[in-house]
This record gives structure tokens, sequence and C-alpha cells, in this order.
């Protein structure tokens, strides 16, 4: 039987300023080693260049962005994903990442990225899987963008991945393969000198798969006391990105926290701290409903066991809060107009 973890999705608008800044402080770097105008980074997003050097600034994900596609058009380099993701550091995940650098081995490391994942510049959903002996690395970004924000987000993320095993576990550790939903771009040969695997491209997800056993090797520079700080202040920059996220994304995150029993309209507005005909009505105030968000999150949940396990409909049906398949089936297709067979993966 295989073992699955999935690393949670933080949930935010577009518009919501909770994303740290790390990554553009390097976007900026390399602008400026490349001899170009870095001050142009933050046009149009609604931040100065200063703001990049400010440890308590976050943006939203649209500001995010439009730093990016200021960069691509600076640098008029299609493959600054690749070279940014190669260049990070530990110290540019921020608190999370010197967690990382002081944690005991590699299933500390994952135990850490899973709860902490969206204290860095996360713009990609990165779900992490140990499955047949593989550690599984997905990325998909949160949000719709267009083609060429796609690919430097996904590339960016998988080799900052890539980065942070080498850095970790030495050059011994290199990926098994690295796959992309998309066709190899004309720049394909970066791929495989940045990976040294096989690169897939066209495949079914963003992915770069690892031998499990990177998750056994020791941290010989272990420091408990330094993680326990790093930590304490990666609990600090979640709450400040808390008070910025919208109400209904509150909600989402209420329900996706108690995926088994989801908490009645009652209980969620307790959890909030207001009644539920105050929630009901701040609700209806930004567009959405309880329902409205219970069925979004349900049906994320559904995608993500019709994709990344082996449950029959019956097991995730019930696992839902449904008593028969028979109305999983038709709420799926209300939700999603597919139905579950159409997200179970080929053979």
């Amino acid at each position: 039987m295989s073992e699955t973890e999935l690393l949670s999705r933080p949930t935010f608008d577009r518009i919501d300023p909770v994303i740290p800044v790390y990554l553009f402080h390097l976007i900026k770097t390399v602008l400026r080693e490349r001899q170009l105008d870095s001050d142009r980074l933050t046009e149009h997003s609604g931040i100065s260049i200063s703001d990049l050097d400010k440890e308590d600034t976050l943006v939203s994900f649209d500001q995010s962005l439009v730093m990016i596609d200021n960069a691509l058009s600076l640098s008029r380099d299609e493959a600054l994903g690749l070279e940014v993701g190669r260049r990070e550091s530990l110290g540019d995940w921020g608190m999370m990442g010197y967690a990382i650098a002081s944690c005991s081995n590699g299933r500390d490391m994952f135990r850490i990225a899973k709860s902490y994942y969206q204290t860095t510049t996360n713009l990609t959903v990165s779900d992490m899987q140990i499955s047949h002996d593989r550690l599984i690395t997905r990325s998909e970004p949160y949000h719709s963008v267009p083609p060429r924000l796609y690919r430097f987000l996904v590339e960016e993320h998988l080799a900052c991945h890539h980065k942070m095993i080498l850095d970790f576990h030495g050059d011994k550790q290199l990926p098994l393969e690295v796959h992309f939903n998309y066709a190899a771009p004309h720049y394909a040969k970066i791929y495989e000198e940045l990976f040294r695997c096989p690169i897939i491209f066209d495949a079914q997800y963003n992915q770069v798969i690892h031998s499990a056993q990177v998750l056994d090797i020791v941290n010989p520079a272990s420091n408990p006391l330094t993680k326990k700080l790093a930590l304490k202040l990666c609990d600090q920059l979640l709450q400040q990105q808390e008070q910025h996220r919208s109400l209904i994304n509150k909600v989402e995150r209420i329900l996706i926290s108690q995926p088994n029993s989801f908490p009645s309209p009652t209980e969620v507005a307790q959890q909030l701290g207001t009644s539920e005909r105050n929630l009901r009505r701040q609700l209806k105030e930004q567009g959405s409903s309880y329902q409205q968000i219970l069925d979004r999150v349900r049906a994320d949940i559904a995608i993500g066991y019709l994709r990344d396990t082996q449950l029959p409909l019956e097991d995730i049906a019930h696992l839902l809060g449904f008593s028969e398949s028979s109305s999983f089936y038709r709420a799926f297709k209300k939700w999603t107009d597919k139905a579950p067979s159409s997200y179970r993966p080929k053979p």
C-alpha cells in the first residue's frame, strides 16, 4: 500500500496581500547582475522597489504576476524561471528555509515544508506525495495565468525544489524524472542541463520525482534551537497573513481543516467570532454563500482523492459526507460539469 501525504493548499484570493517578497528580491538581484534597470521590476504593481527590501512586505498573487511579467520583459529571457529557481538558496525561503537548514533529516524537512510552505513566496500549489518508494512534488499555479507566466511559475518552483534537495543532500540525490504538462520550449536543453535526469514534456502533471530515500538522510548541520526559533517566526508570519485573508477564504480554511466532518454555518460563525446571520450577510455582500464555499471545497478534495488515490467512488463519497455514491456522482457533475472518472489518471 502506498503512503500519500498532500501539502495543504493555502487558500487566498488573487488580490489578498499574503505573499512574502523573498523571490522578488532575488529576481531584482538577477536583473541588476545583468545590468538591467531593476527599478522597473515593480512598475504598475502598487509597490515600490524599496518595498522588496522590507521583511514585512506582503503582496497579492496579481501583484506578483505583474512583477514576473516585468522581469520577463526586461530580461527577454524566456528561461528566467529556471535561472531564478536554480539560484535560490534556503535563505530565499525566509524563516522556513532556516528551519529546514536546521532540521534533523529529510522527513523532518518534509514535515516543515508541509506546514509552512505558505510563509515562502508561494505562487504555486505544492502537492508532496510519498508513493511506492518515490517522493513526488507536483506544481500548479494557484490561479489561472497566461502561458508564459504559467511556465515561469512551474519552472521556478520545480527548479527551486531541485536546488533545495541538492543543498540538503548533495549532488548524489538527483531526480529520477521531471515532468511538465506543456510542450517542450525551444530552450528545452536547459532543462536537461539543470535537472540532469530524464525530462518528459506533455505529461499529465508538472512534477519532480525523487527516490524516497532522500527522506532518511541525516542532516549533519541539525540545530534544534535554531529550528525552534525559525518555526516560531514562521508562526508569527502565518498570523500576519491570516489578517489579510478575505472572509471567503477564512471560511474555506475552516472547512478544509475538518474534511471528514464539515462544520455547520453556525459552527463556522462561532470559530470566526460572529453570528451565523452576520456571516451569511457578509458572505452575500462578497457574492458568495456557505453552500457555494462548501461545494467548492468538497470538489477540490474529491478531485484530489480521484487523482492521487485508488479509493473507490463509494469511499470518496463517504469521506465527503454522502450516504450514497449516486448522490456524490450527481453533486460532482454539478460542481465540475465532468464525471468523476475524468479525473482518474490515465493507465
